[in-house]
C-alpha cells in the first residue's frame, strides 16, 4: 500500500495536475509534430536526392602531364 509523501505539502499536491489531464500540453505537442515532422521529412528527402543525384563524370580529355 503506498504511503503519502510527507515532503509534499498539501497545497502542492492539491495544485499539481495529473499527467493524464494535461490536455493543452498534449494538444501543443501533437500540433508541433503535425506541422514540423512533414517539413523535416521533405527536407531530408531533398537533401538525400541532392546528394545521390549522379552528375555525369567527365572523362579526362588531356593526359596527365609528367612531373618535372
Amino acid at each position: 500500500m503506498p504511503t503519502p509523501n510527507a515532503s509534499l505539502s498539501s497545497s502542492s499536491r492539491r495544485h499539481a495536475a495529473p499527467a493524464d489531464r494535461d490536455r493543452l500540453g498534449t494538444f501543443l505537442t501533437a500540433s508541433w509534430a503535425a506541422l514540423h515532422l512533414p517539413v523535416l521529412a521533405l527536407l531530408g528527402l531533398a537533401v538525400h536526392n541532392h546528394l545521390t543525384e549522379a552528375s555525369p563524370r567527365m572523362a579526362a580529355t588531356v593526359p596527365d602531364q609528367p612531373a618535372v
